[in-house]
C-alpha cells in the first residue's frame, strides 16, 4: 500500500482517457525510479542534504 495522496492538475488534453493514462503512466515512472537501486549512490546517505 502506497498510503499517500495524489493531487493532479490538469494543464492541457482534451481525451479524458489519454489525461489519466498519461498521469498514471508519470506516477508509476516516479515510483519505479524512487525504488529503484542506484549504484553510484552506494554508501551514500539518501538525502539532499548530506545528513539525516
Amino acid at each position: 500500500q502506497a498510503r499517500m495522496n495524489l493531487h493532479l492538475h490538469l494543464r492541457a488534453g482534451g481525451n479524458a482517457h489519454h489525461v489519466v493514462e498519461a498521469a498514471f503512466k508519470g506516477v508509476a515512472r516516479s515510483l519505479r525510479m524512487a525504488c529503484a537501486h542506484d549504484p553510484a549512490m552506494a554508501g551514500a546517505v539518501p538525502s539532499t542534504k548530506g545528513q539525516l
